[in-house]
């Protein structure tokens, strides 16, 4: 007679986090296409109906792992800037590295999945948020910098180190020397920014 496996009870919290780890490891796999419930169900050790209650079908678990994957972007990126010097180098190159391991490629799997990420807009308005009053407190005494120039550096960086991650080795095109033709353009693109910025005190 078979021996029927007794069904571990866990605290919703701690489902979901399974539930969406493994959404996760199939989306990394196959993209968004390859989500099926069935495969997370199996691969997280929950049934069909856990996953369904918790996130109703499987748009609403896409949806979940979207805002997850923005929340640890603006964990990890407003840690970086709190970490940073007054060297923009480094909080480009943190920001470069990032999407650089797997979060480009992530966000756009999102993209395609025809899911609009909850969030979106805060997740980047705390990251202006925190960039700027890091600004503030470098200005001189009587400058005030600008939140429209902090947005703009904020979205110019983001665009560059995402496109960067998916087409920048083949623009290059610098074979073994990759690694440090990436880091030269990101300098590159720190000492553009630092002029811009010295130019509007």
């Amino acid at each position: 007679m078979a021996v029927k496996e007794k069904r571990v009870r866990r605290k919703p919290e701690e489902a979901r986090a399974l539930i969406l780890d493994a959404a996760e490891k199939s989306m990394a796999e196959g993209g968004p296409a390859g989500i099926r419930l069935q495969d997370v169900a199996r691969i997280a050790g929950v049934s069909h109906p856990t996953i369904l209650h918790h996130f109703g079908s499987r748009d609403g678990l896409v949806r979940a792992l979207n805002l997850r994957t923005l929340e640890d972007f603006k964990a990890a990126l407003l840690a970086n800037m709190k970490a940073t010097t007054t060297n923009g180098d480094d909080g480009i190159a943190l920001s470069f590295a990032m999407y650089r391991n797997g979060l480009a490629q992530r966000m756009l799997w999102h993209l395609q999945a025809n899911t609009e990420p909850e969030g979106r807009l805060d997740v980047f308005d705390s990251i202006v948020t925190a960039l700027h009053e890091m600004r503030k407190s470098f200005a001189l005494p009587g400058h005030e910098p600008d939140l429209a120039d902090t947005r703009n550096v904020v979205h110019l960086v983001t665009v560059a180190a995402m496109g960067d991650a998916l087409i920048g080795a083949r623009l290059r095109n610098a074979g073994e020397k990759e690694r440090e033709a990436g880091a030269a353009f990101e300098k590159w693109l720190s000492d553009l920014i630092t002029l811009f910025m010295r130019s509007k005190v």
